[in-house]
């Protein structure tokens, strides 16, 4: 690998922000395309990432729904005090997310859908439709992805794109791990058409129908990034995720379809060339 390639390797920890090691420790796919971001913007990159964390597992966090939208308030009542002008509360994401809104005059409304979103992973019932199952997609990976490109200098449009692509791949090869905190994320319109029930899902019983729904949902998330086309140079970083998108369809494509064996090869076989995926993404202007 060239020297440019070594230049981007992860910091060492001590190095890192406290919201750097948050993210390292918790979400380490988003991590390392923050380390493709500027050196100006590398911190912010990662702040932001540590807040999408701290609502995401909301969910695996909380004992019951009640207490989970408890935790969601809090932060809807901080970003409030935030945008109002107030002193920030002292914590390891509120303080540094406060200098990052203001740095970047980063929108409310993108960090309130994001929180909204995550309310909804409380919920028990999978998404009625396909639009509610994209409008949860736009809340927790579009909102987020387009402050990733306000921070990063990006077109926000095309950097949610990417983002929604990845949630979605994401939402796929995680069925598993969300079934068994009782959530199940695919569209009950979708769900039904193809003969399944959520409780199946929620049981782990893998079937052919439930592979090629997922592998048509992937399909579909992957070929909205073709809309992207040649991605400048300049904020490429916040673009990162279509690349974390095309390798997780990657995957559910040689587990044909079954999402259950995805996973399971996932965590048996981590991604590790993914650094090298992240640098070539850089390069080229294609992601």
């Amino acid at each position: 690998m060239t020297h440019e390639a070594l230049s981007v390797a992860p910091r060492s920890a001590p190095s890192l922000s406290a919201c750097g090691t948050l993210v390292q420790q918790g979400d380490k796919a988003r991590f390392l395309t923050a380390l493709f971001a500027p050196e100006a913007v590398q911190d912010d990159l990662l702040t932001l990432y540590a807040f999408n964390l701290e609502v995401a597992k909301t969910k695996e966090t909380v004992s019951e729904p009640m207490l989970g939208q408890i935790r969601l308030q809090w932060w809807r009542e901080t970003l409030e005090a935030i945008y109002a002008g107030a002193t920030p509360r002292k914590h390891e994401v509120v303080t540094p997310l406060a200098a990052v809104i203001r740095k970047h005059t980063l929108p409310q409304d993108a960090f309130l859908a994001v929180i909204d979103g995550r309310e909804t992973d409380l919920e028990v019932p999978p998404p009625a439709t396909e639009a509610a199952f994209a409008a949860y997609v736009e809340a927790t990976g579009g909102q987020l992805g387009r402050l990733a490109g306000l921070i990063c200098g990006a077109d926000p449009d095309h950097a949610a794109r990417a983002a929604r692509a990845y949630a979605t791949l994401g939402l796929l090869i995680g069925l598993p791990r969300r079934a068994q905190l009782g959530r199940v994320d695919l569209p009950l319109d979708r769900l039904g058409a193809a003969g399944l029930t959520a409780r199946a899902i929620r049981d782990g019983v893998p079937s052919e129908a439930l592979s090629r729904l997922v592998l048509d949902l992937a399909a579909a998330a992957e070929g909205d990034l073709e809309a992207l086309g040649p991605v400048p140079k300049q904020g490429r970083a916040a673009l990162l995720p279509a690349t974390l998108a095309r390798r997780l369809g990657a995957r559910l494509r040689a587990a044909k379809g079954d999402p259950f064996q995805a996973a399971a090869e996932l965590r048996a076989r981590p991604d590790g060339l993914l650094p090298v995926h992240l640098w070539w993404a850089m390069r080229k202007r294609r992601l």
